[in-house]
């Protein structure tokens, strides 16, 4: 494509330009920034920026936990450019899902996952929101996804577990919990979840021996930690 420029513009690049040889190495990200701003000033309209701008923000305002506005930002991306981006959809839903409004963060994430049909962080999420909406089974289907996409996650398989223990399927969830602490053996709270089921089932030997398990794994954090 073969884009020309005004004197002045070519002028303004070619002044940033000439000190890039000679930089030290402390200032090349500096260096990046100004060319980048010139390469913007010269092809990208102010339009595109702008909206570019609302995108950036939403994610800013999502890092330091400022979900409504981090949300009316994506919205005003997705209005000014009528581009269903499965990564803002996404996190308009999280911004949904940080606001314990799981119902709204489910509408966006089933839209974002119709668009990235394979992508794990959306799967899961989908997974994660239906059980919070006590839809368990609708839960496992995404969560089955997940665990296909990504089969060494000990999350996906300890809520999968929850789920099919909610349903009175307490084989699989033995199962699930089981493979979760496999993967994850130092997280607390499988070798609990699943001596609960124990319990809940009488089988108290291995009740015992799930919390015996979950509290040496308790003891061993705090001894890491030098607590």
């Amino acid at each position: 494509m073969n884009i020309s420029t005004s004197p002045k513009m070519r002028s303004r690049i070619r002044k940033e330009l000439k000190f890039a040889p000679v930089a030290f190495h402390s200032t090349a990200i500096r260096i990046v920034d100004r060319l980048t701003n010139a390469y913007q000033k010269a092809f990208v309209s102010p339009e595109k920026i702008q909206v570019d701008v609302y995108k950036e923000q939403g994610f800013s305002d999502f890092q330091n936990g400022d979900y409504i506005k981090a949300r009316d930002s994506f919205f005003r991306y997705l209005d000014e450019t009528n581009d269903l981006d499965p990564s803002v959809l996404y996190m308009l839903a999280m911004c949904y899902k940080n606001m314990d409004e799981d119902k709204e963060a489910i509408e966006f994430l089933k839209k974002a996952e119709s668009h990235a049909k394979n992508d794990p962080d959306i799967i899961n999420a989908l997974g994660e929101c239906l059980y919070n909406i006590e839809e368990y089974t609708e839960a496992i289907t995404f969560l089955e996804k997940a665990r296909r996409i990504s089969p060494a996650k000990a999350g996906i398989y300890y809520r999968l577990g929850i789920c099919h223990e909610k349903i009175n399927e307490s084989q699989e969830a033995e199962q699930f919990y089981k493979k979760a602490i496999a993967l994850d053996p130092g997280r607390i709270e499988y070798h609990e979840t699943l001596g609960f089921l124990y319990q809940a089932e009488d089988r108290h030997k291995d009740a015992i021996s799930c919390l015996r398990d979950a509290l040496h794994s308790q003891w061993r954090q705090k001894r890491g930690a030098g607590v």
